[in-house]
């Protein structure tokens, strides 16, 4: 059985490593053919690699209509990532995940199954690695909101707009949250109203306190008013919620010990205290 396996990844490497030759040497026959300079073997391998990616990209834009992607997307879009990523460049990390489970797997156990499953586990590895940049971004987000509104409520004290007093905030700051108001900020300079930018960002955070503070300034640009008090009480509201999720999240974690407690601390102490009897005995008989 071993050897069949070993027979047919050798026979996937040889296939593979063919198939490159004869992409690289049609897509030199192609520059050729159009006249293009004979480019030196430098070139001719980070163009074949280039074009290889387009083709395995191209591919990739088969699956990004799956629902699972639709997800997908919408949490790359919430990362704000400065350099384009798209779901088919995700999908390539997912196949990249895949490949490199099954093999390094393989060697080290040399079973099929189990191989399979860490293959499928570094499958998925990439979206949980999304979805934990995902939490810790709301995170912080989170943290930074209740100085943020402090903030911009002292500059609208101070006597500027909303407008003015969210932009001046996220010129000033660089984090999490200052980002996403600088991009409603660049929303409302290239034609946005000001209630539709702000709803956008709602509808991409997907946060309950952005969704407060959304209305609020919302309704504060289409009334007016003091507003001041209102925007300070969110404030309080949010320091309130977050202190009672630090609160709650210190009372869980005694309870979560327990986990590492009985799976690597109780086997050792009773590994120490039980071992020698158990050879003893063993020995005796």
């Amino acid at each position: 059985m071993k050897i069949l396996i070993l027979f047919l990844f050798f026979l996937s490497i040889t296939s593979f490593l063919y198939l490159i030759l004869i992409l690289v040497y049609r897509y030199r026959n192609i520059s050729i053919l159009k006249g293009n300079k004979t480019i030196s073997l430098n070139g001719n391998i980070k163009n074949f690699f280039g074009y290889l990616k387009k083709y395995i990209l191209d591919f990739n834009r088969r699956f990004i209509k799956f629902k699972r992607y639709e997800r997908i997307k919408f949490l790359i879009e919430r990362l704000n990532l400065k350099v384009p990523f798209y779901c088919e460049n995700f999908i390539i990390f997912e196949e990249i995940g895949f490949i490199i489970g099954f093999i390094i797997s393989f060697i080290l156990f040399e079973n099929t199954l189990l191989s399979f499953i860490f293959a499928v586990a570094g499958f998925f590895t990439p979206e949980i690695v999304l979805k934990a940049k995902i939490k810790r971004k709301d995170e912080n987000i989170l943290k930074e909101m209740p100085n943020a509104i402090d903030i911009i409520s002292a500059n609208i004290e101070g006597g500027l707009s909303i407008i003015k007093s969210i932009s001046k905030y996220s010129e000033r700051n660089k984090n999490d949250f200052a980002e996403e108001l600088k991009i409603v900020i660049n929303n409302i300079n290239i034609g946005k109203s000001f209630s539709e930018a702000l709803l956008d960002m709602n509808k991409k955070l997907n946060l309950g306190e952005v969704t407060g503070f959304a209305n609020v300034f919302i309704q504060a640009d289409k009334y007016g008013g003091n507003v001041k008090e209102i925007i300070r009480a969110q404030a309080d509201e949010i320091r309130a919620k977050r202190f009672q999720t630090l609160k709650r999240k210190a009372h869980e974690a005694p309870v979560k010990l327990l986990i590492p407690l009985i799976i690597f601390i109780f086997p050792v102490v009773f590994i120490v205290l039980f071992g020698p009897v158990i050879i003893r005995l063993m020995s005796g008989m």
